[in-house]
Formats: structure tokens, sequence, C-alpha cells
């Protein structure tokens, strides 16, 4: 796992990003670490593991990223994840999401944010 601290990975988090949408929702990660790329991404809503094409990175499915294609995540660039799926009720939610790197391998990022 990561050399990177818990609490700085958490600081990726957007706060307050964590939004409904049309299909499902959608959050912001801000890269206030170093310029990265991306090789793989998971992400986890109240323990349940969504599936990976249902994770959007702009026009690029989280499936779609690999060692082979990778994303990148330049310093202090926001990236919008959205997710389809069902709609996430009103409250508090615990997401974990494991971005792949090449730089600095796998980083876990959770974090609790409250939907309206």
């Amino acid at each position: 796992l990561s050399v990177i601290p818990a609490f700085l990975l958490k600081q990726l988090y957007v706060k307050k990003s964590l939004k409904p949408t049309q299909t499902g929702f959608e959050l912001t990660l801000k890269n206030t670490l170093a310029n990265g790329t991306i090789t793989g991404l998971a992400m986890h809503v109240d323990s349940r593991p969504l599936a990976p094409d249902s994770i959007g990175i702009g026009a690029i499915r989280a499936n779609e990223i690999s060692a082979d294609h990778p994303r990148a995540f330049a310093l202090n660039q926001n990236v919008v994840l959205q997710v389809e799926s069902a709609p996430l009720v009103p409250g508090a939610h615990k997401i974990a999401i494991e971005v792949e790197t090449k730089e600095a391998g796998v980083l876990k990022i959770e974090i609790e944010d409250t939907l309206p």
C-alpha cells in the first residue's frame, strides 16, 4: 500500500462535492500532492463495490484505465468522478476510492460525506 499518510489522501477529496445526478451521483477529487499517472481505479460506497464500467472520469470509464492506457492527474487538477448507480439516499455515506498510480502504488482514499 501507499507510503502517503491517510490524512493527506483524505485531503484529495473536495469537501461537500458529493451530489446526486440524473444517473447516480458524482464527487470531486483535487490533486494536492504531485503530478501523477492513474493506472487503475476502484470504488466502494457504504462497503458496496461499484462496477468499474459504472465509474466515469470525463469521457473515460474506470475499466478503460490501465498501465497500458493510463490517465494523467496533474497537480492542482480537479477530477469529477461520475457514478452510474441507484440513487444514494440522503444522509451520511462512507466512500472508499482506490487509485492505482505509477508513481506511488495504490492510494486508498477513505472519506465520509453527507448527501443533502
